[in-house]
């Protein structure tokens, strides 16, 4: 018996040696990137997480390769591709050599419907929450068209609410509040404050928790994350039931909540109502955290910059001149918000309200001399050009005439949106939100930024430490 059992054994050995062995030759085999996978486990993730993506990004491409490095991150190994050649190579291969991937705490917060499931393949599903707003074309011009003026309206209201009459405000919450009631009505249909207002603080901790590491004990951020996830969830399916009791009632279906209801497979069959929960929450926090950072960063940079908002007044008040008192924005008012909009862009130049996003490998692939295996990830990020010298003159100066024609950065540079078939598709409704409250914003108020070296904390959501407070003034 025991020389039985020695057997076993020793042939168990033999088959990891081998095993072994044959992986150590089939890496050898190819030219992986240069890096370093980091600690074991935990690879570079507390680097990645804590650390300032620019530094994180820029001190590997000093260290090993402007063009591409490796390294191992929320449990993944990963090749990150740099500079806009690498930006180009990623937007113009989608689909053909990698995929969309999230990261392991983002399907563990927003895919709650499958956790009795099988495992859910590391790439996304054919019915991903994009694909389901694509199809019917929510994100069109044509469609947010109609949103405008409802945009517009909500804009003034929030500011009536929360600011006026005030002499000093603090922007940040504001900015929340008011991309919050924006996302809530444009994707769920509800306008109503109270509720929204309950559910601010609950996105604040999601966002936080998409980039964090799986530890689901108090006090640790991905704890908050999920029971943040938990609530907004037990809300949203609430909503689904009254709103599928409107519809029922024949009310009309305007939203993008009322299409994912009555959206149907090839087989006949709806989406659970957990299943659109989690979809809808997905989509909410995109549409919520990354405008509102931008709006809070506007004021800043433009309140520290009295020549950029006197050029910005002008320009919108030249808008209000073609308007009839109390008549709302349109779509031709958009298309004269040229320097506006170039504002727009140097804050999310300097304060990126989206620093990158995974893919995964299809195939095994060759890039700048290198091999990235067939299920590593693929990290894009903006973090290896928007502050890079050989792109953009004095980048740390904020400068919005740089995206004037004669200036314009070169082509992959600057892409705050991502690009290719995987270009975020609300970038025209980001656009229309963060332009509305210019438009009210800078007609009524005249601002000072109180604490101009306030502290910025974390980088995947930037947060002002105080709030960003300002002193108004009445225009």
């Amino acid at each position: 018996m025991e020389a039985l059992s020695l057997s076993v054994v020793l042939v168990f050995l033999s088959l990891v040696i081998t095993v072994f062995a044959f992986r150590r030759r089939s890496h050898s085999d190819v030219k992986l990137p240069p890096g370093s996978f980091g600690w074991p486990i935990m690879g570079e993730t507390m680097e990645f997480l804590f650390g300032k993506p620019e530094n994180f990004v820029g001190d590997r491409m000093k260290k090993y390769s402007h063009e591409i490095f490796k390294t191992n991150i929320l449990g993944e190994k990963t090749a990150v591709i740099c500079g806009p050649t690498g930006n180009k190579f990623l937007f113009s291969n989608e689909q053909k050599l990698f995929t969309v991937f999230r990261p392991h705490p983002m399907q563990k917060l927003f895919r709650s419907y499958k956790t009795n499931a099988p495992a859910p393949p590391v790439q996304a599903s054919p019915t991903d929450e994009v694909k389901s707003i694509r199809t019917p074309g929510f994100f069109k011009p044509e469609a947010l068209m109609r949103y405008l003026a409802k945009m517009d309206s909500i804009t003034q209201q929030q500011l009536d609410v929360h600011w006026e009459g005030l002499s000093e405000v603090k922007v940040f919450p504001l900015s929340k509040t008011v991309t919050l009631t924006l996302a809530c009505r444009f994707f769920l249909g509800i306008d109503n404050p109270e509720r929204i207002a309950r559910l601010v603080g609950h996105f604040d901790d999601i966002t936080l928790g998409m980039h964090s590491i799986i530890l689901n004990v108090p006090g640790t951020i991905f704890y908050r994350a999920n029971k943040a996830a938990a609530a907004i969830r037990k809300e949203l399916v609430n909503v689904i039931k009254e709103k599928k009791a409107a519809m029922a009632s024949g009310a009309p279906m305007q939203d993008i909540l009322s299409h994912m209801i009555v959206a149907a497979d090839p087989n006949g069959n709806f989406m659970p109502e957990a299943e659109i929960a989690d979809k809808m929450m997905g989509l909410i926090v995109a549409g919520y955290s990354t405008v509102s950072t931008t709006i809070t960063f506007f004021m800043k940079y433009v309140g520290e910059n009295p020549d950029v908002y006197n050029r910005v007044l002008s320009e919108q008040l030249e808008i209000s001149k073609g308007k009839k008192a109390g008549e709302l924005l349109d779509w031709e008012d958009l298309s004269k918000m040229k320097y506006s909009w170039n504002v727009m862009c140097e804050v999310m130049r300097l304060v990126p309200p989206l620093q990158g996003t995974f893919r995964e490998a299809l195939c095994d692939f060759t890039y700048a001399g290198y091999t990235i295996p067939k299920g590593w990830k693929v990290y894009w990020t903006v973090s290896s050009t928007n502050k890079n010298p050989m792109y953009f003159k004095d980048p740390e100066k904020f400068n919005p005439s740089r995206y004037e024609d004669e200036e314009a950065p070169p082509p992959y540079t600057y892409v705050p949106f991502g690009g290719g078939p995987r270009l975020c598709p609300g970038k025209e409704y980001a656009r229309l939100a963060v332009l509305t409250f210019i438009h009210n914003v800078v007609k009524r108020y005249k601002w000072e930024v109180l604490f101009p070296d306030e502290k910025i904390m974390g980088d995947m959501m930037p947060t002002p430490e105080k709030g960003l407070p300002i002193r108004l003034t009445r225009c």
